[in-house]
């Protein structure tokens, strides 16, 4: 802006060198001197024609002082016309897209108009509309046009899609940059399984890249989820970030979220990412790919209830001892907090692994070793009731593998027939290391 101030003042000062020039001079001067130069000295300015200065147009309709509408906005070869010597009849506030200001400028109001009567005066019009004619800058993103005396945003041009415009159809523009960013990958890690009710963390990594030519290039990086039915997720709402990419090094971002099962069976969450330039004077040429999504699925288990070596209080446990007796109970909605009701009767023996929470997060743990279920009326956790149900008795064999010396809990992981069809329970009980 300052440049394109100072290039005016110059052709105004060019003018009034001129007309000294077809003055006749007052003796002879001395064109040596700075202080009092000779005019015939003074050589005539060389006009520019291939002046790369460009501006930025909007054009406004304005219905009342404080109340207009954008009818279009365009980026025009020519330079701005300068806004020296404007009355401060409406100020115009030009921002980049982080909203810090570049420069302020006066201007005219198209409402404010001269009258010829019997004298000359101004009058204020009910509605107009006039040009406003910006100097260009690759980070210019809004013009805020605001009344001055009422001291009221009037308005705000967005004037990023006009110098994208202008951009994509003058790629070799010095002012315009172009750099092909992209989602290279969107990577969730989470457990192998989730309990219903019980909270689990998930961790999305997004690699993003910039392929060139130019660079580095701040980018903004829009985070998204999308939680399919049975299935909450926090926080939900879209993050943005931004990056700065550097041609041929990628970034990773994580984040992680914060997920609960409300139904069992497979639920599903899309995790999105998309990249974009912050500024509208980048352009991206190949926007295919700044897109990716992936889907995780989590499966959500039923909790069930266990009682581990029925008919004990202690639940000792000898890593390499003889097997483990383990009861799954069968129980109604309700019943030991259990949200759904659960028949122990019909599950699948094939499915079944024992061993510590962490294990079996992990996919781990040992399998029943007979291959089947002991349909039977066990006993209650409190160790003396029958409740005249059967039950499942499940043996184990644990080993170190799937115990240590400092585990507090023994848990089996499997899958049953509901009402709806297959799923997975998980349950757990306390248990007592023997060395």
């Amino acid at each position: 802006m300052r440049r394109h101030r100072f290039r005016s003042l110059f052709a105004v000062v060019t003018m009034v060198v001129l007309t000294l020039v077809t003055a006749p001079l007052r003796g002879s001067a001395d064109s040596s001197r700075l202080d009092d130069p000779d005019p015939a000295t003074i050589p005539l300015p060389v006009l520019d024609d291939d002046d790369p200065a460009k501006a930025v147009v909007a054009r406004v309709t304005f219905n009342s002082r404080t109340q207009a509408t954008v009818d279009r906005t365009s980026v025009s070869l020519q330079r701005a016309h300068t806004h020296i010597g404007d009355p401060p009849i409406l100020k115009l506030s030009l921002r980049d897209v982080d909203g810090q200001v570049i420069d302020r400028m006066n201007a005219w109001s198209p409402l404010w108009a001269y009258s010829h009567g019997d004298r000359e005066r101004m009058d204020i019009k009910q509605s107009g509309s006039g040009s406003f004619i910006v100097p260009f800058s690759p980070a210019l993103s809004t013009m805020t046009i605001t009344d001055t005396a009422l001291n009221k945003d009037v308005v705000t041009v967005d004037v990023k899609p006009a110098i994208r415009t202008f951009c994509v159809s003058h790629p070799s523009d010095p002012d315009c940059l172009e750099s092909d960013l992209s989602v290279d990958a969107v990577e969730p890690r989470a457990p192998l399984f989730a309990v219903l009710g019980k909270p689990v963390t998930v961790t999305v990594a997004s690699t993003v890249a910039n392929a060139g030519p130019d660079g580095p290039t701040d980018a903004q990086v829009e985070r998204t989820v999308a939680a399919g039915t049975g299935v909450t997720v926090a926080p939900s709402a879209p993050e943005t970030t931004e990056v700065a990419l550097a041609v041929g090094t990628p970034r990773r971002l994580e984040k992680t979220y914060t997920v609960t099962c409300t139904q069992p069976g497979a639920r599903t969450l899309d995790f999105t990412s998309a990249v974009a330039p912050k500024r509208a004077s980048v352009i991206d040429p190949q926007e295919a790919n700044n897109r990716r999504t992936t889907r995780l699925t989590l499966d959500c288990a039923v909790p069930v209830t266990l009682n581990i070596q029925p008919g004990s209080t202690e639940n000792p446990v000898n890593l390499n001892g003889s097997t483990l007796p383990v009861a799954a109970l069968t129980t109604r909605a309700g019943e030991y907090g259990n949200p759904l009701a659960f028949d122990a009767t019909t599950i699948d023996a094939a499915s079944l692994h024992f061993g510590s929470p962490s294990v079996l997060l992990l996919g781990g743990g040992v399998p029943e070793i007979h291959g089947r279920i002991h349909p039977e009326d066990s006993l209650e956790p409190d160790e003396v009731t029958r409740d005249r149900d059967l039950d499942a008795v499940l043996h184990f064999r644990p080993r170190s593998e799937t115990l240590t010396a400092t585990d507090t809990s023994g848990c089996v992981l499997g899958r049953f027939t509901g009402p709806g069809g297959p799923l997975s329970f998980y349950g757990c009980d306390k248990v007592t290391i023997i060395p």
